[in-house]
């Protein structure tokens, strides 16, 4: 925004601030307030009739003749004379004003009675005659207000601030209008209020009506662009008016919130009705004025703004396109500042309309002229000009230049050419390559689309052509013979330099792959197979269909190393569209596609398995593993495929986790399998095969692999399998030395994942025992006795492991005084019974204490169908109890 504009809202505000000063002179009789509203409104209008009456003398001057457009030169009069009409308008109130003041009696008063009114009609009375400063002050405050936010770039709160300013306007009016007070008439010593009266009010809100044509004349002839601001002064004050007059009272059925109700109604109405247009309108408006004065880059600017706010107004589109129209290399050597404002686009139109017909050589030369202008000021069109030129060439049958710039503009090589402004005029070129003058296709022709990147190129010029016009027919006849002619290598280059091209037609080309996909023309199929081959690049979402068809058909064709690659494509095509974006039969597609590839995968990881095995079987360490190393990336690889098939939605999971399992047994990776198998057996836990095969992985897991994988694989890794494993061998008393041996590598591998597991250590226990290591077993016992008792089986095997010591205390180590305590320990278990009190009672006849040993037994006889009541019986009577 300029300084003027600044002013302009300043001025604005001013106005406001001088006539509420007038306003608040109001007489509370309706005749003085109209003979005061009389003598103020005829000094604004003298002042703004001289106004326009110097903007019309300004527009004479310049040559606008009025009678040659009567209906838009009052417009024009208004938009071109703002500074004639501001001062007008605040020239005129300042006297309207000023003229009530003793100083200016000697020279007002006449005139007063000129018009048959008297000095007592206009002057001012005290003390509102004193706040003139404070009004005008005010008003120039409001103004610069109204700048700064007219500066506010958001429209959308600048538009919502402006309604809440409006309402605010209102609100503090009604609050506060009363409070204006001024020493009573008949008492100076007491103050009243200035607007006591009904009808004072009255015609405060009338004068401030009156004011709202006049400050709306300023905004609308005013240079800064009108905004939400000066609407929303403008209902702000009306709003005002409105609860003054006493709108909300006076007409019936009007509530007490009419006043703002209205204003806001008109706000909104007009900021998102009227405005918009408006605003294109009066820059449209000014842009014809200063186009028809010949201040053209001026015209250009009010055109150019007009179409930022509005790119479809047609006034301002018609003004803009006439302006460049009737533009001539004279009128720029005569204005060079136009230069820089020109729309280089509108000039090669300029251009073009001069060349498209058989011109003239003045239209030639002028054409030339503008099209070197262009080149010189915006190369960035180079290429729509040089099209041109090999316009102008061929006019003029100067065919072997118009050949070598057409040539140019079709070599994708050429430096300096705009990538879009090219490929806006690329078909055009082609048309007078392939089917213009004959002289051109002579020396172009067809054979250009053999050159390297000219057929996609081509192919990507018809495809925007037919894309914008659709029945254009030469577009489809191009059509048919560039994606005939067009061979894979060349797509493949293209895409090799500039990424896979946007402006292509893979659906055609889908087309003719699948119509030569299966002819027995060895060459015609794979050309077919090509097609389909680019086709499948560009078509994710039916690329799995398509590499289907390929491998289907190089099976069929004995060629199965293809149709691998092609089931590969499959699955990278799936991946790519996301597995669970395909449609439902391509996603089986993808799906069988893995399992396919696993398979194979699998089978060529077998044969190296094979020898690895044959290497093991005489001992050869080394040959084996050198085989496990070549097997294993075959393996991976099925892994991979079988885990996105499990992954990606694949129904049979259980045989996916199956087929892990096994490949990682066929690794040696055992660890591996074992989760895996674990997995499985989620799905189905009776499943005899993986029951099985469970039991083998788990023997083949190595206490250090399990250590090294134990934060990854913690919590897939089942500790309840191996003890409860564990403990159906120890329970067994015919349990050989093997089995022993895999009881307590069960152990030591539940003992990795949870070493301070009670149940764990139990099991451990018993295995070094049953092993005949009594003195660690023992330890390990005691380890968990002092340790916590924890819930569930961790409290079950504490007091299991209690038991068990006291009866290696009792039993073995003749220990009863160590053992009555694990005793006492476990009767508080709910699953103790009569034994443990028995071995309690035991414990204390060891200890030499009978009175204890023969509280113990009578409480075992009490069970009278137990196995130990005889015993007890007995013991009792060894003791003298019987």
């Amino acid at each position: 925004m300029t300084p003027w504009h600044r002013n302009e809202y300043i001025l604005k505000g001013l106005f406001f601030g001088l006539w509420a000063f007038f306003a608040l002179q109001v007489p509370p009789s309706r005749d003085d307030a109209w003979k005061d509203i009389f003598w103020v409104l005829g000094w604004v209008c003298t002042g703004l009739a001289v106004g326009l009456v110097l903007g019309v003398g300004r527009l004479v001057r310049r040559g606008v003749k009025p009678w040659e457009n009567l209906k838009a030169f009052p417009l024009l009069v208004l938009l071109e004379s703002p500074q004639f009409i501001y001062g007008g308008v605040m020239i005129g109130l300042m006297c309207g004003i000023m003229s009530g003041r003793e100083l200016a009696q000697p020279w007002s008063q006449p005139l007063a009675e000129l018009v048959g009114l008297t000095w007592a009609d206009i002057k001012h009375t005290p003390p509102v005659s004193e706040w003139l400063s404070f009004c005008a002050f005010g008003g120039a405050l409001l103004g610069f207000g109204l700048y700064r936010m007219r500066q506010m770039e958001d429209g959308r709160w600048r538009f919502l601030t402006g309604i809440g300013v409006a309402a605010l306007f209102v609100y503090l009016a009604s609050e506060y209008i009363l409070e204006i007070k001024v020493p009573d008439p008949a008492d100076a010593s007491k103050s009243v209020s200035l607007f006591e009266s009904a009808a004072s009010r009255a015609n405060l809100g009338i004068y401030l009506l009156l004011g709202l044509p006049f400050f709306y004349l300023l905004t609308f002839c005013g240079e800064a662009e009108e905004s939400e601001v000066e609407i929303m002064t403008f209902c702000g004050v009306l709003g005002i008016a409105l609860h003054l007059i006493g709108v909300g009272t006076a007409l019936p059925g009007a509530g007490a919130a009419t006043p703002f109700l209205i204003p806001i109604i008109i706000y909104f109405a007009y900021a998102t009705r009227v405005l918009p247009g408006l605003r294109v309108f009066k820059h449209a408006l000014r842009g014809f004025s200063y186009m028809n004065l010949g201040q053209l880059a001026l015209a250009i600017r009010f055109f150019r703004r007009a179409l930022e706010l509005n790119p479809e107004s047609e006034l301002a589109n018609e003004g803009m396109h006439r302006l460049h129209n009737s533009i001539t290399l004279a009128t720029l050597e005569r204005h060079p500042d136009l230069v820089e404002e020109l729309d280089f686009k509108m000039c090669l139109d300029r251009a073009t309309g001069l060349l498209m017909l058989p011109p003239t050589p003045a239209a030639s030369e002028e054409a030339a002229r503008f099209l070197d202008l262009v080149e010189q000021k915006k190369p960035v069109y180079l290429a729509r000009v040089d099209y041109l030129r090999v316009i102008a060439l061929i006019h003029a049958k100067q065919y072997d230049h118009a050949s070598e710039a057409l040539a140019r503009l079709l070599s994708p090589e050429t430096p300096g050419y705009h990538p879009t402004v090219r490929a806006q005029i690329l078909f055009d070129s082609w048309f007078l390559a392939l089917d213009g003058p004959k002289g051109v296709v002579e020396r172009i022709g067809w054979p250009e689309l053999n050159k390297p990147g000219r057929r996609m190129e081509a192919i990507g010029a018809v495809e925007r052509k037919l894309a914008a016009d659709a029945g254009n027919e030469k577009a489809k006849e191009y059509r048919n013979v560039l994606y005939t002619g067009l061979q894979e290598k060349e797509f493949i280059a293209a895409v090799a330099v500039a990424g896979a091209p946007k402006d292509f037609n893979y659906d055609y080309v889908e087309q003719l792959g699948y119509q030569l996909a299966d002819d027995n023309d060895p060459e015609r199929r794979e050309r077919g197979l090509g097609y389909l081959r680019i086709a499948g690049r560009g078509l994710l979402g039916r690329a799995p269909a398509i590499f289907k068809k390929l491998a289907d058909v190089s099976e069929k064709y004995g060629d199965p190393h293809s149709a691998r690659g092609y089931t590969e494509q499959i699955k990278l095509a799936g991946r790519a569209f996301g597995p669970r974006n395909l449609a439902k039969d391509l996603r089986e597609i993808y799906l069988n596609a893995l399992r396919k590839l696993a398979a194979l995968a699998e089978a060529e990881g077998d044969v190296f398995k094979a020898e690895a095995d044959a290497a093991d079987a005489i001992g050869d360490a080394a040959g084996r593993e050198k085989k496990d190393a070549e097997a294993r990336p075959y393996y991976e690889s099925a892994i991979a495929d079988l885990q996105l098939y499990r992954d990606d939605g694949g129904g049979a999971v259980l045989e996916a986790y199956r087929k892990i399992a096994e490949m990682y047994g066929k690794m040696r990776d055992a660890l591996n399998a074992v989760i895996n198998t674990a997995a499985a057996l989620e799905y189905s836990s009776s499943d005899a095969d993986l029951i099985q095969k469970r039991d083998s992985y788990y023997y083949s897991v190595t206490v250090e692999r399990l250590t090294r994988a134990k934060e990854n694989v913690g919590k897939w890794f089942d500790v309840g399998y191996c003890t409860r494993k564990a403990m159906g061998i120890l329970n067994r008393s015919d349990a050989d030395a093997d089995l022993l041996e895999w009881a307590t590598h069960l152990a030591r591998l539940a003992k990795v994942i949870e070493p301070t597991s009670n149940r764990v250590r139990l099991v451990e226990a018993r295995c070094l025992m049953r092993r005949g290591e009594r003195d660690a077993g023992l330890q390990i016992l005691e380890d968990v006795r002092e340790g916590q008792k924890g819930s569930g089986d961790e409290e079950e095997s504490w007091y299991n492991a209690t038991r068990l010591l006291g009866q290696l205390y009792l039993e073995e180590l003749n220990r009863p005084d160590l053992a009555v305590r694990a005793y006492l320990d476990f009767k508080e278990y709910h699953k103790s019974g009569a034994d443990t009190l028995f071995n309690i009672a035991r414990c204390y006849e060891a200890m030499n204490d009978p009175a204890s040993a023969i509280k113990y037994y009578n409480a075992v006889t009490v069970y009278e169908e137990h196995p130990k009541y005889w015993d007890a019986k007995e013991a009792l009577r060894r003791l003298g109890k019987g």
